[in-house]
């Protein structure tokens, strides 16, 4: 792996290059404001340096989409910004640390991150890009554990059931559902809602597994098992901006 810093048009754009010697084409995305790029083993970095100069006018878009894009969404990480976990604002202290990697940790008593960042690391977009890192991994394992329990209660709430579920990074979408194979999707920012409405999206997609549409049966359904469904849907609507990071 290669971290440097490249010079796209007039910004300078954080840079990690990986090789892969089982993948036989070069790829280029943005994890944040930090550009990837996978390649072949036998394709050396100069070849892929002319490779970014001759894309450069794509990437210098992108770079500023997503820069537009995540300005007053995105989380950088530092003391006292906020982040909804478990339906509470919890509070980002940041430490400098002795370690060589960053921790996280979670103050539950206090509501508080504790994010301890290595002393040797002071480059603010690899930091973020990090810790964006860690928090996907906390947060995914959080929500297995979460939906272990809670789709075990709704299935016998219900009497619906299903064969599986799986927990994805997913941003814009909280759940999905294949109703033919009774499977079902979620995202891993569910633990930053509250308890009502981790609910209401369970029984949203448990209840398309009967209907595979919006309908009024559908919500029908849905509001027997959550009488205030229209309420918490207003609210998730409302604070999509603050599920992200």
């Amino acid at each position: 792996m290669a971290k440097m810093v490249l010079e796209i048009k007039d910004k300078k754009v954080n840079t990690i290059i990986r090789s892969y010697g089982n993948t036989k084409n070069i790829k280029m995305y943005f994890n944040g404001v930090i550009l990837n790029i996978s390649k072949p083993k036998r394709i050396n970095n100069k070849k892929i340096l002319e490779i970014v100069k001759q894309n450069e006018e794509e990437i210098y878009s992108k770079y500023l989409e997503i820069n537009r894009l995540n300005s007053d969404e995105i989380k950088h990480w530092i003391t006292g910004e906020k982040i909804l976990y478990r339906g509470k604002y919890y509070e980002i202290k940041r430490k400098k640390s002795e370690n060589n990697k960053i921790k996280i940790f979670i103050d539950n008593d206090n509501l508080i991150f504790d994010i301890c960042i290595p002393r040797n690391i002071i480059d603010e977009e690899i930091i973020k890009y990090n810790v964006d890192k860690i928090m996907k991994k906390i947060f995914k394992e959080e929500t297995e554990k979460l939906l272990q329990n809670k789709l075990k209660y709704w299935k016998e709430i219900t009497k619906i059931e299903y064969t599986s579920f799986n927990v994805r990074d997913a941003k814009s979408k909280y759940g999905s559902c294949k109703p033919l194979t009774r499977q079902l999707y979620f995202s891993s920012r569910l633990i930053m809602l509250p308890e009502d409405v981790i609910n209401a999206i369970i029984v949203h997609e448990l209840c398309h597994i009967i209907y595979k549409n919006h309908s009024k049966k559908f919500y029908d359904l849905v509001k027997k098992f959550i009488p205030n469904y229209d309420e918490i849907d207003k609210w998730l609507k409302k604070n999509s901006k603050e599920i992200n990071f």
